[in-house]
């Protein structure tokens, strides 16, 4: 069978159900050609939604796989209504968005198909990045756009890729005045992504690819390489502290990317003597220790870094 898709539609959602799920649902209903629906909080314990031509009456109880968890969902079309219900918030934003995909590509002559979908990820985390160093910088309704796109392929985590672009106060010779990420933006960009069941991992080039803060006098007595942070030099963990400074409090996230890829030339500079002593994977050991504490014990972040 199949459900109409009717001009006079009734949502119903449980009052436990968070505001950014029901706001996503209203906006892909009004986009796929309905009228806003009648609107009726439930008492019904735990996440669910319906849909249906008439007011219904109490939800149908859903059964989850054991082992469920907070992203697991459930939806079912029927003739007479659409119901989804989950364990947690991110589940039932997942059915919306699932919702959202049949409505645009599976409504043939104003009507959905008749299923069943029991849907949960493989992955905890589901990420995606833009590069935004290495070309045009994006405006914000670039990345609010971006994380928005992300949500509804349920993505879960999104992050930038920085090396210099970013409008830092204590060092504002770093970030160019025309094309930087800003505090504010990206505060507000946390915030745009929370109820769309995204997070904002930040991410600092930490080592290597330091060529455009190198390149500018303040910061030319710290070169390993021109393009190479020294680890051999304390200024260099003062100033990775003041960027993190101005990033980590905006992000709640309890990871951090410092990246630290692409090291040529480390033990030709300053370095040289030590890693004579211990080697260049030592020194490299040594500065991502001095990083990964830093982060943890001033930052409470987790390190990530490249491979």
């Amino acid at each position: 069978g199949c459900f109409p898709v009717a001009d006079t539609m009734h949502l119903q959602f449980s009052r436990s159900v968070k505001s950014g799920a029901v706001q996503t649902l209203l906006d892909s209903l009004q986009k796929s050609g309905m009228k806003t629906p009648a609107i009726a909080v439930s008492e019904d314990n735990g996440k669910v939604f319906r849909i249906s031509v008439k007011q219904g009456g109490a939800f149908p109880t859903f059964t989850f796989r054991k082992g469920a968890a907070e992203e697991d969902y459930i939806l079912q079309i029927r003739p007479n209504e659409i119901t989804a219900g989950s364990p947690g918030d991110a589940g039932l934003l997942h059915a919306v968005q699932t919702l959202r995909q049949l409505l645009r590509a599976n409504c043939t002559d104003g009507a959905l198909p008749c299923l069943t979908i029991r849907d949960w990820p493989s992955l905890r985390w589901r990420a995606f990045q833009d590069d935004i160093t290495r070309g045009p910088s994006p405006r914000m309704e670039t990345l609010t756009r971006e994380v928005e796109l992300g949500s509804y392929f349920k993505l879960n985590l999104f992050t930038y890729y920085m090396e210099y672009q970013f409008a830092f106060q204590k060092h504002p010779a770093i970030g160019p005045a025309n094309g930087s990420l800003t505090a504010e933006e990206l505060a507000a960009l946390v915030k745009h992504a929370q109820p769309l069941g995204i997070d904002i991992l930040g991410n600092q080039q930490s080592f290597g690819h330091f060529a455009r803060i190198l390149q500018h006098d303040p910061y030319a007595h710290l070169r390993e390489t021109p393009s190479l942070l020294c680890p051999v030099k304390e200024e260099s963990y003062q100033l990775l502290d003041d960027l993190y400074s101005e990033v980590c409090p905006l992000l709640p996230f309890p990871m951090f990317n410092v990246c630290c890829d692409e090291t040529y030339g480390l033990g030709t500079g300053p370095s040289k003597e030590l890693a004579e002593k211990i080697g260049v994977g030592g020194v490299y050991v040594a500065h991502l220790r001095r990083v990964h504490d830093l982060l943890k014990e001033k930052y409470g972040k987790r390190m990530m870094m490249w491979g």
